[in-house]
């Protein structure tokens, strides 16, 4: 037990200290009458002057009930502490959670933002604020319900403190703003009225003289008194009831006048930028207007992404008026998707036929009818965003496919997780197969947009294939891309590059100089005009365009960057620039893109007979993606340095894995050539060269169109050819 702290009060065991800091000290205890846990917290710098409104605010708390909320239990005295106890919340902060890398569904999200929206109902009803709501003030309850932890912030009944979270991101931009001043205050010369003060805190103790007074300033990790004139202003530190909490996650409070922010609709960003969060995994940028919309981070329901977005507006006029109106808007979720809209006017529709003496009848039926309907929507919606986001993106497609075959959604899903799991060739050849299917939805107005980007997708795949860039292609998907999705000024940007990459290097320009009407920003400027000059040769100037771009927040801009950097370089004969922006390139770009670029380094270190360091590189992409071109060139190498057992080997599991692809028995002609070579006359046997080139043969003619031909294998015949002239085959 803890013995600190000793009520005269029976009712309180304490067993344990939870956290301290300038805030105050937290204890989780034993209620003896109520036989729970429960959480006392000690407040620091309580003097005679404020206990009597620390009550207060206790008071307020005492008397609001909610489901996700803690209970207020008690305010006590003893002797001249001051202490708070509340109901102690099981669970875990979502903060942990996100920290760990937990993804959360959007069903899930939907709940608990629910869940939260009703409890800024009840406290707002009140004329209690919240004022700190971010994932570390959130409890993850083992029931799977959320709970709105520490009110230490709380705004009550119009009292005066202002919040400063270091958390920032989930603070509002008004709150924001107070951030700043008050950085100012501590980090430049502090202004209150007419007088102007320059403070110093290089010392550990300062003061500061203000008109004939002296002001004692003490260290960040105390309670600070700045007083000017009669007025006193606190600095205080909050502290969590939490364990090991993380301290770049603290709360600090300043008291001070009141400046007219309207802090529920404050509680309202709040929220919706931690929803935001939780839904997207993506934490929001400390300034409201660097703030991604949602709807490109992630393939969402237009209700989930509306509601989010009305929350984060930067004016809080726009906002939602009231969390119970943000709660209302949660509850009917699905009437601000275009697809229910569209399924409730066909089904009042159906309804206005029926005849009047089934009225009755006809009216239960469709209530029933469209309570099934909003679920299948829900449910539809949660296999989409499965798709992209889940373990079993087949199964997920399959699913939403069997509920509504009618319908984009899915085709988009599976079209954007091939692209993000980096599996560019199954990507392509999955949009391609189902071209046809998608190609109705051209017509439909509200499926345009992911018509649109299903092409961009296939674009994608075209300029960044692998084994063989095929920009004539890109540039026709991109065409098709922009010609359904008007917005996207990225669209632009690929459009140009796929002109100037086929030649049409004028339509690369015309587009750059309609540059600002398409709302490219400087970094796109830069990538474009950097692609202009590579398609013009002018290498130089196009790295000089694209260095800056290797800086970009965007890690596929950084990408794309990286990737022609690479090819002028490699053009201007300066492989080893190339070596070292691939090398540096690695850690700075996508996932899904880190791959291709490990292939272009491998490439670029046998061109300069860096064996050992390309084979590295090629195992290595090998054991992760097996693909056919990777196998092939180690197989190469493999050949190249001697390695006949490796080579012997890889060549057998890649005719295991592509039995009915002519190049596996060709390459495999070719290596036993050339082992054979090695040898001494006498010890030469060449049957099994002849062996793999007439398999190579029958594959090559069943799959090699008319009119075509593959130089490797004219080459081979040649070789076949004059084994045969010296008499090694028959």
């Amino acid at each position: 037990m803890n013995t600190s702290i000793d009520f005269k009060d029976s009712a309180y065991q304490i067993e344990s200290q939870l956290g301290s800091g300038g805030g105050g000290i937290v204890y989780r205890a034993w209620h003896t009458r109520l036989q729970k846990y429960v959480v006392i917290k000690e407040l620091h710098g309580s003097s005679a002057a404020n206990t009597e409104a620390q009550r207060n605010e206790v008071d307020a708390l005492k008397n609001v009930k909610s489901a996700y909320l803690p209970q207020v239990i008690d305010f006590i005295q003893d002797g001249g502490r001051v202490f708070t106890v509340m109901e102690f919340v099981e669970g875990e902060s979502l903060d942990k959670a996100l920290e760990r890398g937990q993804k959360f569904s959007q069903p899930q999200v939907v709940k608990w933002f629910s869940q939260l929206a009703s409890a800024l109902t009840v406290i707002h009803k009140k004329n209690i604020c919240h004022r700190d709501i971010k994932p570390a003030n959130i409890m993850l309850l083992p029931s799977g319900d959320v709970c709105l932890i520490d009110f230490n912030a709380a705004l009550i009944n119009g009292n005066d403190v202002r919040l400063i979270s270091r958390s920032l991101g989930y603070a509002s931009p008004e709150q924001y703003e107070i951030y700043k001043r008050y950085k100012n205050l501590k980090n430049s010369p502090v202004v209150f009225g007419n007088s102007s003060v320059a403070v110093n805190i290089n010392t550990e103790k300062t003061e500061i003289e203000n008109a004939g007074e002296k002001t004692e300033l003490l260290s960040d990790t105390e309670k600070t008194d700045l007083n000017f004139d009669t007025e006193k202003t606190e600095l205080l530190k909050d502290t969590e009831h939490i364990p090991n909490y993380n301290d770049t996650q603290k709360t600090e409070l300043i008291h001070t006048t009141n400046d007219g922010i309207d802090w529920k609709r404050s509680d309202i960003y709040s929220l919706g930028a931690t929803m935001y969060h939780l839904l997207t995994g993506v934490k929001p940028p400390e300034k409201a207007a660097d703030m991604k919309p949602i709807a490109k981070l992630g393939h969402y329901s237009e209700g989930i992404v509306s509601i989010i977005t009305q929350c984060t507006e930067i004016d809080p006029n726009k906002r939602f008026p009231s969390a119970q109106q943000l709660y209302n808007a949660l509850a009917d979720i699905r009437k601000l998707d275009t697809r229910w809209k569209v399924a409730q006017s066909k089904m009042i529709a159906a309804g206005v036929i029926l005849p009047l003496s089934f009225a009755l009848f006809a009216g239960t039926t469709v209530f029933g009818y469209n309570t099934m309907a909003q679920e299948k929507e829900e449910r539809y919606y949660n296999a989409v965003h499965e798709i992209v986001n889940g373990a079993d993106p087949q199964q997920s497609y399959d699913s939403a496919l069997s509920m509504f075959w009618d319908r984009i959604d899915p085709y988009r899903a599976m079209a954007e997780r091939l692209w993000n799991d980096g599996d560019i060739d199954a990507c392509r050849e999955y949009i391609s197969a189902n071209l046809g299917n998608i190609a109705e939805f051209q017509a439909v107005p509200e499926a345009q947009n992911d018509y649109g980007d299903i092409y961009y997708i296939l674009g994608n795949t075209y300029y960044s294939q692998p084994d063989e860039l095929n920009y004539e292609s890109a540039k026709s998907a991109f065409e098709t891309a922009v010609k359904y999705v008007k917005d996207n000024p990225v669209y632009y940007r690929d459009y140009a590059i796929s002109l100037a990459r086929t030649g049409d290097v004028d339509g690369a320009e015309k587009i750059l100089s309609d540059a600002g009407s398409l709302g490219l920003d400087n970094e796109n400027l830069n990538l474009l005009s950097g692609e202009i000059s590579f398609a013009k040769q002018e290498y130089d100037k196009s790295v000089e365009y694209l260095e800056p771009v290797t800086n970009s927040a965007d890690e596929y801009v950084r990408y794309r960057a990286y990737h022609t950097m690479d090819e002028a370089y490699r053009l201007l004969g300066q492989t080893d620039k190339s070596i070292e922006i691939l090398n540096n390139c690695l850690d700075k770009i996508p996932l899904n893109r880190v791959n291709e670029m490990k292939e272009r380094l491998a490439d670029s270190y046998a061109s300069v007979e860096d064996y050992d360091s390309a084979i590295k590189l090629f195992e290595e992409l090998n054991e992760s993606v097996p693909q056919f071109h990777i196998m092939q060139d180690l197989a190469i190498l493999y050949q190249y340095t001697e390695q006949y057992d490796k080579a012997a080997a890889l060549l057998s599991d890649m005719s295991e894995q592509f039995p009915d692809n002519y190049r596996v028995p060709m390459r495999q002609a070719y290596f036993e050539a050339d082992k054979q070579s090695k040898l001494e006359n006498d010890d030469r046997d060449y049957s099994l060269t002849k062996q793999y080139y007439d398999s190579a043969v029958n594959l090559y003619n069943q799959t090699v169109k008319p009119g075509e031909a593959d130089p490797e294998m004219q080459q081979l015949e040649q070789i076949i050819q004059q084994l045969k002239e010296n008499n090694w085959i028959d």
